[in-house]
C-alpha cells in the first residue's frame, strides 16, 4: 500500500505487475468471498494479520522477507512475547520425548513462548509441555481448519484455545511439503532462539536451525548419543560451536537473558501511516472479535525513506544502481544498502518491484541474487 495508496488500488495494480515481470495474472477472489473469509475467521476467534498491524509479531519485522499477510487463531499478544523455538526429529526416542516436555514446562513456567511445528515426535512434545500454561504457538504448513498430522487435531484444537496457531495459508488451504520452508522460516523468525533436540544432519529441524542462525537467533542443542544418527545434526552444531550445549532449561533462560535483542533500527520494513483505516473490515460486531493487547513501536526510530514511485517503462536510477550491485552471489538487504545512498527501507520497498518483475530471485533465508 506504500506504493499505490490503499488496498484496492493495489490489487488493481497487480495484473499490470505479473505483466510486466512476464507472469500470469494472479487469481483475485471476489469480494464476496473475501467477506466470507473474514466472517470464517471471526466466528472462530481468529483474524488476518497485516505487515503494518500493532500485533503482527514484533521479531518478524526485523526480517527482510516477513510475509505481508498472517492468519492467526487464539492469544496473538503471544506473537511478540518473547520466545524460544523447539525443534527436532518426527521419530525421536522416548528420553528425547520426556526431556522436551520437561523442557518446555520449565520455560512456560518461566515466562517464554514455545514455537513448534505441530509435528510428531518432538513437536508434539514441546506443545505439550507449554500448553497448561498458556504459551505455545504452532506455525502450521496449511489453512488453519486444517490438521497436520491428523492425530494432532486435539493437540492443535487446544492451541488454538488456550496458545495461538499461525500460518500464512488461508482457510482451506492443505498442508503440501512445499509449505513445510515457509513454516520453518516463521519457527524460526517468531523465535529469539531455537533449541534442537534429535536432530540428523539432513533434516528439516537443520533446516529450521540454519534459518535461525541466518536470522542471528541463539542457536541451542541438546547433546545427543554419538552413534545415534538422530543426535548428529545437533552434535555437529556443538562441534562447530554454533550451537550452545544444553544440560538444563535454565542454561536457556540464562544466555537469552545475557543476549541483546534484535536491532529494530535495522528493521528493513518501514511503518508509515496507514492510508486507510482498515485493509479488511470486520463483517461482524467488534465484541466478538478477540482484541490483541497493543504492543508499542514508538521506541522504534526508523529512518525511513519514502519508497520511489514504480516506473511502469523502464527501470528507475535507483532499480538500475542496485542490480548494479547485484550478482549470482547472494547479498543481504542490508549489504545492499551500505553499498548505495537509500535507507534499508527503500532499498526493500525497491527490491519487492523488481522481485515482482523477474528482475531479482529472493532465497528462503532472505538474501538476495540476480535470477539463476
Amino acid at each position: 500500500m506504500g506504493l499505490y495508496g490503499t488496498a484496492e488500488q493495489t490489487i488493481e495494480a497487480l495484473p499490470a505487475r505479473a505483466r510486466l515481470s512476464g507472469r500470469p495474472a494472479p487469481a483475485i477472489p471476489s469480494t464476496t468471498r473475501i467477506e466470507d473469509e473474514i466472517v470464517w475467521l471471526e466466528k472462530r476467534g481468529a483474524c488476518h494479520l497485516l505487515r503494518s498491524d500493532a500485533a503482527y509479531p514484533h521479531l518478524l519485522t526485523t526480517l527482510p522477507n516477513a510475509p505481508v499477510l498472517l492468519f492467526a487463531q487464539g492469544s496473538t499478544d503471544l506473537l511478540s512475547a518473547p520466545s524460544l523455538a523447539i525443534v527436532g526429529a518426527r521419530k525421536a526416542s522416548s528420553p528425547a520425548l520426556n526431556l522436551t516436555e520437561r523442557f518446555a514446562a520449565g520455560l512456560a513456567e518461566a515466562g517464554l513462548t514455545i514455537i513448534s511445528g505441530l509435528a510428531r515426535g518432538i513437536d508434539g512434545a514441546a506443545h505439550r509441555g507449554a500448553l497448561p500454561f498458556g504459551r505455545t504457538i504452532a506455525a502450521l504448513p496449511g489453512g488453519l481448519d486444517i490438521t497436520y498430522p491428523p492425530e494432532h487435531a486435539d493437540l492443535q484444537a487446544a492451541i488454538a484455545r488456550e496458545g495461538c496457531l499461525i500460518t500464512e495459508y488461508p482457510p482451506g488451504m492443505p498442508a503440501n511439503a512445499r509449505h513445510f520452508p515457509r513454516r520453518n522460516h516463521l519457527i524460526a523468525g517468531l523465535s529469539r532462539g531455537c533449541l534442537l533436540v534429535e536432530a540428523a544432519r539432513r533434516s528439516g529441524t537443520l533446516i529450521t536451525a540454519q534459518l535461525a542462525a541466518t536470522f542471528q537467533r541463539l542457536l541451542f542443542a541438546v547433546p545427543g548419543f554419538p552413534e545415534d544418527p538422530r543426535s548428529s545434526g545437533g552434535n555437529d552444531l556443538l562441534k562447530q560451536n554454533r550451537a550452545i550445549l544444553v544440560e538444563r532449561f535454565q542454561d536457556i533462560l540464562t544466555a537469552l537473558d545475557d543476549a541483546p535483542s534484535p536491532d529494530r533500527a535495522l528493521a528493513p520494513w518501514g511503518r508509515p501511516p496507514p492510508l486507510q483505516p482498515f485493509l479488511f473490515t470486520s463483517m461482524m460486531p467488534t465484541a466478538s472479535v478477540p482484541k490483541p493487547e497493543k504492543a508499542s513501536i514508538a521506541s522504534a526510530q526508523v529512518n525511513v525513506q519514502p519508497p520511489p514511485a514504480p516506473v511502469l517503462n523502464g527501470q528507475s536510477p535507483d532499480e538500475k544502481n542496485i542490480l548494479s550491485l547485484l550478482a549470482h552471489t547472494p547479498s543481504t538487504v542490508d549489504e545492499i544498502a551500505s553499498r548505495c545512498q537509500l535507507s534499508i527501507s527503500a532499498v526493500a520497498a525497491i527490491l519487492i518491484e523488481l522481485e515482482i518483475n523477474g528482475a531479482v530471485q529472493r532465497h528462503e533465508d532472505g538474501q538476495i541474487t540476480l535470477p539463476s
